[in-house]
């Protein structure tokens, strides 16, 4: 009888082991195909690079912050070559668009990898549609924690976003584990190779819905029962007074959509409020549908002129905060 309890104990004690061994390989798998795991991952995985660059580069240093709409939507070439003539000086630009971010993605990581390597520009442009800047965004915690957090500000990040102990649990486990942080994007890479046009299908229905957020809803009814939450900008005003506290001049540029849109007048006050810039211009002459590659993002029309504007504002901009005060 002892002889068979210790038979099964032993291979109880084997199976542990292989699955433990299983699960070491697979993250150590994950972790070396973590940097090349997408090209939004391979931007990520740059920000080290990037910060650094930013920290030798000439001066004025322009970050450009947002999401897949500036990467989209700017070209960063461009734009450098265009205010460098206008200010007959040399610039540098950095580009800092990881794709499916918002305000609360923005000030984790600025601080996570410029503020805590002491990296900072002179201007950054942070690029938003409306539902880019309110609290209420759409939270993503595996990837926030995984990639936009550091060891020093993960515990403020899990008290802050964590709004149960399962939120919690998960961002903890996925800033340690590749694995377990970036399962989903695994999932993806899987359903991509064995489903035909998964991918491009699921991103044609995210850029449908991102833009159905900003659009205007026509022929609204009354809807009885509770009102809609108000929209807060606590991580907006906490992402501004983190900018502005490094010397950073912050310029909060709404970006062109194929439908107008207006800023929410919250949003403006706590922009005005916090000492940054909103620049409120469009676009002259006005982008048409045929400069968007979709319903959402800028085509190539739409990149040329929209980098065009945006160097013009900022060079009249910087023009002016050189000019000596009388």
């Amino acid at each position: 009888m002892s002889s068979s309890t210790s038979s099964f104990k032993q291979t109880e004690w084997k199976v542990l082991a292989v699955l433990a061994g299983t699960g070491i390989l697979l993250e150590v798998i994950a972790r070396l195909i973590a940097p090349s795991l997408d090209y939004d991952r391979v931007h990520i995985h740059a920000f080290p690079e990037i910060a650094q660059e930013m920290k030798d580069a000439e001066s004025p240093r322009i970050m450009i912050l947002g999401n897949s709409l500036l990467l989209h939507g700017i070209d960063e070439t461009m734009l450098r070559e265009h205010i460098s003539k206008a200010l007959s000086r040399p610039c540098s630009v950095s580009k800092v668009t990881p794709v499916s971010t918002a305000a609360r993605d923005w000030l984790y990581l600025y601080d996570t990898y410029f503020t805590q390597s002491q990296s900072h520009p002179d201007i950054a442009v942070i690029g938003f549609v409306s539902h880019h800047l309110p609290d209420q965004s759409e939270l993503k915690m595996r990837r926030l924690t995984r990639h936009f957090c550091s060891l020093e500000n993960l515990g403020s990040c899990l008290n802050e976003e964590g709004g149960s102990l399962d939120e919690k649990a998960i961002g903890f486990i996925s800033h340690f584990s590749a694995l377990f942080g970036d399962q989903r994007t695994h999932q993806w890479g899987v359903s991509s190779t064995t489903i035909p046009q998964f991918g491009p299908g699921v991103s044609r229905l995210n850029n449908i819905l991102d833009a159905a957020k900003n659009r205007p809803v026509q022929g609204k009814k009354k809807v009885t029962g509770a009102p809609p939450s108000p929209r807060s900008y606590r991580k907006l005003a906490h992402l501004i007074k983190t900018l502005k506290a490094h010397g950073v001049k912050p310029y909060f540029i709404p970006m062109p959509q194929p439908e107008p849109w207006t800023v929410d007048p919250e949003a403006k006050a706590t922009i005005k409020e916090q000492g940054g810039t909103l620049i409120e211009r469009s676009v002259n002459p006005r982008l048409g549908r045929s400069d968007f590659s979709d319903g959402y993002h800028l085509g190539e029309t739409g990149k040329i002129r929209f980098t065009s504007f945006l160097a013009s504002v900022l060079s009249e901009e910087l023009s002016s905060m050189e000019k000596p005060a009388p």
